[in-house]
């Protein structure tokens, strides 16, 4: 299915940007066989080597398993009590509600998945009967339980469901969110819902996201999801916003550590949560999920199955399309379907398996195992079983998509028992006709592993006990059984047992049980002071960093305040780094000294530097005071990137006082600091607010005087200085953007000239963007004979950002000083919707004759390069010119678009219909957007990193900016690929048979 698709990242709309890009999208089956033409190359019937791979029933699935040798495997469920399983959770009575999904590859019918409740009748362990829960849903993809029902999330909607007459089939469906995506693959949607220490429910977005809006609030407030994590508090059914990443699969470990999952990436660590980033807008922090695999997607998978028949089919095709056997007969045997990542929480397996990472990967018919370990302050997940895969299946239908850790303490392994685990219209249709896209739609089952020996225990029914029996409970090594105990004590929100939490939590001898106590009093609103302050000094680091985040929300105690200072300096990493963060909760000067000592200590440490600074929306000029009298921490250049940040985030803040401390720090600073201080001060400038020009058009400080001189003089003698470096000459250009036009006019029109290096007139190209002056727009038009099409690109860029450039623009075409042609369909649909009905209406007339769509004709005359024999030399030769700017493939070009390395698996026709017409269907994440500023500035591009504080954009000319949303007005999506039409133009049907052979030829 496409949740686990061995295809996600290849189905993914890929990018190609730039007049000369490739760029490949999904498409349906229909529309490719829509472009097919009597010229196409005839079909071969392949029926004598596509044998059918016939499924095997539940017990003869049970004898395909080569497992771990502690363990053993059983079967719990199968069909017909349950179809294509993708999700469960279990109730406090023990009962199971399994999320159905059998819609997967049915392009002709929808609304027939379900949501089902299992029981275990006689206690053997083993699900016996089921029940419709919940019937004629569309495409499910997640559930958990609360307070005697079910959150399920179906997108677009997250619903609350409830039994209330005991025949256990909902009679409450109530929404709860709604505006989720629901990706046309049905792939990468939300899932994994997650019980937290927290007492909230944590959730995945996947790659689709969505706008949502929440039931619960009233004003209707919107959320874009895209990118993010949702924090759902169940009892007011409010929501937060998180950090985010991943496909499908999302798990909390032991101690809240979230971790995702990717096709192609097996297992990534979120590295902070972004509720903290978004406390200071001016952060614009590294992106949050970390690889913690060291092989990747190409950890070597030790599969037993057979290939199948289509697949080494797929693979000869592809070689007899090029020169060689490039793939040197192996089609599988690395992630590519990467899902349901899962650490394992329970206590029926050996200690030594908790915390231990499962991921599946269905199209290899198997199941990963990896033991994390510390590293800095992220994790390395190296593969725990070397000579054999923890779980793996001889039969090609074993689909493992999903994971739980159950009552009993054991690891569940939802299989979809599926033919086909891709997506049907991303196989070849020679190749199509001989399988069945949807078979097994009828068949399921659902397993669980337990050590070899294992006895049945007699699992209490939880509804029943006391609060004061579920409390004791929190002391279980069993994760399942300690969130649930937690998740009902938050529902009955009973104080009488505080005492009992009070107890464990000061003196229980397990630490995730005193954390566990520690959250339990938090949600029941009955922590004391002093139970926190000893959660505070635990033994435990872990203990400690629970304590500090529960803290922020009483930090208006002294006593708090004190011990959340002393954590500064606590001897764990991992609690100085939360310390970072949760110091954030209150302003003093002892704050900022911790603050300013724990960025010295660790000043060489990325993550560090992202979380004090997260901490500084207020304080920030104090903190610059104190490292900038350090003379030893200033000549080190993350110190001194650092300080930049904080130079920015002041100049562009309205806060005078800030201001003036980090000037008087400027002037502070020695003689061989100068020109540090310039770049300080140039910084401070970059993105000043009109408070930070009147404090420093007051100071009449002879300092800041030679300071701005001294910055100019020296930006433009390294600019223009050819014997430089161009790397250092680039450097110095944004600062000319500083600078009065009449004094930097004429070295902007030098360093556009023919004779400068390329990334010099780039660069110089983007900066004068940032020059608010009606000239800039005469010097590129003057200079646009002279540009290359990829400097004409970011000049379009340039005089799309500022409305009196656009008109000279469109005056400049009129003329006939610039063709129609230089300006992309995207900018051209962007000019045709401009809001102001006299720049739509030159355009309309401009571009009367541009289209957009419907490029029929193109396709089917390309067709015959179907028909070619490809040379994938010449091919590399074709994607370097054509499309390096934004892929990266073999060491060459730049990675920007998805992984072309994927394209191998969608076939060629397919392949070239997306490079010619990109856009018949649009992915969300590979949309061109347009950001306007608050400072009135026009960003167009690809949205390439998002989260709490910044968006950052990519562009065709390989160039990107990361804007903060506080100077976001705007943001507007033009509903086209970010690859333009008319490629066609650039490669001739030769061209294209070679580019094509490349492409498929690649390792």
């Amino acid at each position: 299915m496409p949740l686990y698709s061995s295809l996600k990242p290849l189905r993914w709309t890929i990018i190609l940007t730039a007049v000369f890009s490739v760029f490949l999208i999904s498409l349906t089956v229909s529309a490719i066989s829509a472009d097919k033409t009597e010229d196409a190359k005839p079909k071969v019937d392949y029926s004598s080597e596509m044998p059918r791979i016939l499924p095997r029933t539940p017990a003869e699935a049970l004898k395909s398993f080569k497992l771990h040798d502690d363990f053993q495997i059983e079967l719990v469920a199968s069909e017909p009590l349950v179809r294509d399983p993708v999700a469960m959770c279990f109730d406090e009575r023990g009962r199971a509600y399994v999320i159905e999904m059998p819609e997967y590859n049915d392009a002709n019918k929808e609304g027939y998945s379900s949501v089902k409740l299992f029981e275990d009748t006689n206690g053997d362990g083993k699900f016996d009967k089921s029940y419709p829960f919940l019937t004629d849903m569309t495409l499910p993809t997640a559930v958990i339980s609360y307070k005697g029902g079910v959150f399920v999330g179906a997108p677009p909607y997250v619903y609350y469901c409830k039994d209330t007459d005991g025949d256990r089939k909902a009679d409450v469906r109530e929404i709860v969110m709604t505006g989720f995506g629901r990706d046309k693959g049905d792939e990468g949607m939300i899932n994994s819902f997650r019980w937290g220490l927290d007492n909230k429910i944590h959730f995945s977005t996947g790659t689709d996201g969505g706008v949502i809006t929440v039931a619960a609030d009233k004003e209707k407030k919107t959320y874009n999801t895209r990118g993010r994590g949702v924090i759902l508090d169940p009892e007011t059914r409010t929501i937060e916003l998180t950090t985010g990443g991943g496909q499908h699969g999302m798990s909390l470990g032991i101690w809240n550590r979230n971790f995702v999952c990717s096709n192609g990436v097996p297992m990534q660590v979120l590295m902070y949560d972004d509720r903290y980033i978004a406390r200071n807008p001016y952060l614009a922090p590294p992106a949050a999920p970390v690889s913690i695999a060291p092989g990747g997607k190409f950890t070597k998978l030790l599969r037993i199955s057979q290939i199948e028949p289509w697949r080494i089919l797929r693979t000869r095709l592809r070689a007899q399309s090029a020169k060689g056997d490039y793939e040197k007969g192996n089609p599988s045997g690395y992630f590519t379907a990467a899902t349901g990542v899962t650490v394992y929480r329970g206590d029926a397996w050996p200690l030594e398996f908790q915390g231990n990472i499962f991921v599946g990967e269905p199209a290899n018919n198997l199941v990963y195992r990896a033991a994390p370990k510390p590293d800095g302050l992220s994790l390395v997940a190296p593969r725990a079983d070397q000579d054999a895969e923890f779980l793996a299946s001889t039969d090609v239908w074993f689909r493992p998509v999903q994971f739980e850790n159950g009552p009993d303490g054991a690891l569940y392994v939802l299989d979809m028992y599926r033919e086909l685990i891709e997506g049907a219209p991303f196989i070849p249709e020679d190749i199509l006709k001989h399988i069945d896209p949807i078979g097994g739609q009828e068949m399921g089952r659902i397993y669980r592993i337990v050590p070899k020996g294992f006895q049945q225990p007699t699992l209490p029914d939880f509804e029943t006990l006391s609060s004061k029996e579920l409390v004791a409970l929190l002391e279980s090594d069993n994760g399942w059984t300690r969130d649930t105990a937690q998740r009902l004590l938050f529902e009955r929100q009973d104080t009488s047992v505080s005492n009992d939490l009070i107890q464990l939590a000061r003196k229980s001898g397990k630490p995730i049980t005193r954390a566990t106590a520690l959250w339990s009093l938090q949600g029941t609103k009955s922590l004391d002071e002093g139970t926190l302050l000893k959660g505070l000094k635990d033994e435990n680091f872990q203990v400690r960093k629970q304590a500090l985040q529960i803290a922020e929300q009483y930090a208006n105690s002294a006593n708090i305040q004190k011990q959340m200072l002393a954590l500064a300096s606590d001897p764990s990493l991992e609690v100085q780094y939360q310390a970072a963060f949760s110091l954030g909760a209150f302003e003093s000067s002892a704050r900022s000294q911790a603050l300013a000592d724990l960025l010295t200590r660790h000043v060489d440490n990325k993550w560090m530097r992202m979380a004090v600074q997260s901490s500084l929306n207020e304080g920030a000029g104090e903190v610059f005071e104190l490292l900038a009298k350090n003379p030893t921490l200033l000549k080190q250049k993350p110190a001194q990137a650092f300080l930049i940040s904080l130079a920015v985030q002041i100049g562009a803040q309205k806060d005078s006082e800030n201001v003036k401390n980090l000037l008087a720090s400027l002037k502070s600073l020695p003689a061989a600091d100068q020109k540090l201080a310039e770049i300080l001060f140039r910084n401070l400038l970059s993105r000043a607010s009109g408070t930070t020009k009147t404090v420093i058009a007051q100071s009449s400080s002879e300092h800041t005087a030679k300071l701005l001189k001294g910055m100019m003089q020296t930006a433009i003698q390294q600019a223009t200085n050819a014997k430089l470096p161009v790397k250092a000459r680039v450097d110095a250009i944004p600062t000319l953007s500083i600078g009065k036009f009449d004094d930097t006019g004429d070295v902007f029109e030098e360093l556009l000239t023919v004779q400068q290096p390329l990334p010099i007139r780039q660069r110089a190209i983007t900066t004068l963007g940032l020059v608010n002056d009606p000239r800039v727009a005469a010097l590129l038009i003057e200079s646009w004979p002279g540009f290359s099409p990829q400097l004409r690109m970011s000049a379009v860029e340039t005089l799309f950002s500022r409305k009196p450039w656009m008109v000279s623009l469109l005056d400049s075409i009129k003329a006939g000083k610039i063709n129609p042609g230089d300006i992309s369909p995207e900018r051209v649909q962007l000019l045709k919707t401009n809001p102001d009905s006299k720049i739509k209406k030159r355009a309309d007339a401009l571009f009367h004759n541009q289209r957009l769509t419907g490029r029929s004709d193109i396709v089917k005359e390309y067709q015959a390069a179907l028909k070619l024999k490809g040379d994938p030399a010449n091919g590399k030769l074709v994607f370097k010119r054509a499309c390096s700017a934004c892929h990266r493939l073999e060491n060459v070009g730049v990675q920007l678009g998805a992984d072309l390395k994927a394209i191998k698996d969608r076939g060629t026709e397919a392949v070239l219909l997306n490079i010619l017409d990109p856009n018949r269907e649009v992915k969300p994440q590979y949309v061109t957007y347009l950001l306007v500023t608050t400072q009135g500035r026009t960003i167009t591009g690809l949205i390439k990193e998002e989260n709490a504080n910044s968006i950052t954009i990519a562009r065709a000319d390989g160039t990107q900016d990361t804007v903060l949303r506080i100077d976001i007005d705007e943001m507007i999506s033009s509903k086209l690929s970010f690859m333009p039409e008319g490629l066609e133009k650039q490669i001739n049907k030769q061209e294209m048979a070679d580019l094509l052979a490349y492409l498929n030829a690649t390792k």
